[in-house]
């Protein structure tokens, strides 16, 4: 029952934002849609135990062709109290036991996992809301034949979930990018590069990161589908262990006109990163 009105917040914090948002939509001539996910990531990070986390994610996205905003709320199920919910995704900081992983700057990245306690995570079974994420973009230049399309956007993470709770770091992350992208013959390319700013926890200290990804898509089926392969990954995070880095394989579908599926999944490349990752998404043209 929990579980379910978790559910419920997060898809009326949605609804909200979709109905306060549609008439303004329909009036610049702007397209809305309802976004969500289910994703499924486990991993044993650099711990010597298994991190396992399911995630329902609500959220809309505006475009106006130039312009496009979008926000998302979480629901985040956790069997372990030794990750964190970031602007920039799930990190291993030790939650809790963050102490234990701030005392180890000296560790060599990629050595022995750091063992952590073992009572907190017997029986340790939680769903709660994470922080909403924002995002919004600005289309600087758009694509010719010669040029990519540029689009700057900057990012945040508002600071709702507490730190205590389990689903949150307790502090704001925002950060900012730029993209290009590009149609060459029978694919798309995409580059994306950024710089975030991240709160650090009570007893943990965070790097500010810059992060990056570089994905190549082929449609299929006439343009009613693509597949898309991607590589993202981050400058330093915590000291002493790797950085998140990962390689993704995803397929999209259009249903109609306005609304597509994707269905991705991911391999992690370190010992920050989970070791597999698979989703489940949606974007549903209102």
């Amino acid at each position: 029952m929990r579980l379910l009105r978790r559910i419920r917040s997060a898809s009326a914090a949605a609804a909200v934002g979709v109905v306060l948002l549609a008439p303004a939509a329909s009036a610049a001539g702007a397209t809305l849609s309802y976004t969500g996910s289910i994703q499924m990531a486990q991993g044993t990070y650099y711990f010597d135990q298994t991190v396992r986390g399911l995630f329902f994610v609500n959220g809309f996205y505006l475009n106006t062709g130039a312009f496009n905003l979008s926000a998302s709320v979480p629901v985040v199920y956790q069997n372990s109290p030794y990750v964190s919910y970031s602007g920039i995704g799930v990190l291993p900081t030790g939650g809790s036991q963050s102490p234990v992983v701030g005392s180890l700057p000296g560790r060599r990245p990629g050595s022995n996992p750091i063992v952590l306690p073992e009572p907190e995570t017997v029986d340790y079974n939680r769903f709660g809301l994470a922080d909403p994420f924002f995002r919004m973009g600005f289309r600087l230049w758009k694509e010719s034949r010669f040029a990519p399309s540029v689009e700057i956007s900057a990012h945040a993470k508002v600071p709702v979930a507490t730190f205590e709770s389990g689903f949150g770091t307790g502090q704001w992350d925002y950060g900012a990018g730029v993209s290009l992208s590009k149609r060459l013959g029978g694919v798309f390319l995409l580059a994306d590069i950024g710089y975030w700013v991240l709160g650090d926890l009570p007893e943990l200290e965070l790097n500010d990161p810059w992060s990056y990804i570089a994905s190549l898509g082929i449609p299929l089926s006439g343009g009613k589908a693509a597949l898309t392969f991607s590589y993202s990954g981050f400058t330093k995070i915590i000291s002493g262990v790797e950085p998140p880095s990962s390689l993704g394989l995803g397929i999209s579908f259009r249903v109609g006109r306005r609304s597509s599926l994707l269905v991705n999944g991911s391999l992690g490349l370190s010992e920050s990163s989970a070791d597999f990752s698979a989703s489940l998404g949606w974007s549903i043209g209102l």
